[in-house]
């Protein structure tokens, strides 16, 4: 029997978050669809962009198998979002060893749950446009891709929304 366990990651952590980015980064480079680089996974990297407290760390049968990062504010990619009014997902990763086991989807619904608590009207995330087995992931958990396009003329992002429970249908 499965058990998964989300908890919010703490500073003795940062080597476990650094581990799960880098497990993907790794993945991703072997199957030719680079995403990030092993300098983009590195802790001093993160913390230009990340506080420790945003990651949240998915456990599968009491070992680290994915993170991500739920943020309340995204001017860079959602700059027409006022603070608190969504959650944003960042840095979503899964082990290799843990893919296909509902941990990605059980971050998905800890990410739904959360923005119930702190009375956010969305979840949003950024993918890049031509993952169509992870477009088709976040579109099996009822996201709904609101815009495409190229940023800093060269990463070409769909936009996608989760509207919660009594939220506008603004974007």
């Amino acid at each position: 029997m499965k058990k998964i366990e989300i908890k919010r990651a703490k500073p003795m952590d940062i080597p476990v978050i650094e581990s799960i980015l880098l497990d993907t980064v790794n993945w991703l480079n072997d199957i030719n669809q680079q995403l990030w680089r092993e300098e983009d996974v590195k802790w001093d990297a993160l913390a230009k962009s990340y506080q420790i407290e945003d990651f949240y760390i998915v456990f599968l049968n009491s070992e680290p198998a994915g993170c991500m990062v739920l943020l309340d504010y995204d001017p860079f990619f959602w700059p027409n979002v006022a603070k608190g009014e969504a959650l944003f997902i960042h840095k979503l990763a899964i082990t290799k060893l843990a893919r296909k086991s509902g941990v990605a989807d059980a971050l998905i619904n800890f990410a739904k749950d959360e923005g119930i608590k702190q009375h956010a009207s969305s979840i949003r995330l950024d993918c890049n446009q031509y993952r169509e087995k992870l477009r088709a992931f976040y579109e099996r958990h009822s996201f709904v891709c609101v815009d495409e396009k190229i940023i800093n003329e060269k990463w070409h992002v769909a936009f996608y929304v989760y509207m919660l429970t009594g939220g506008s249908r603004a974007y």
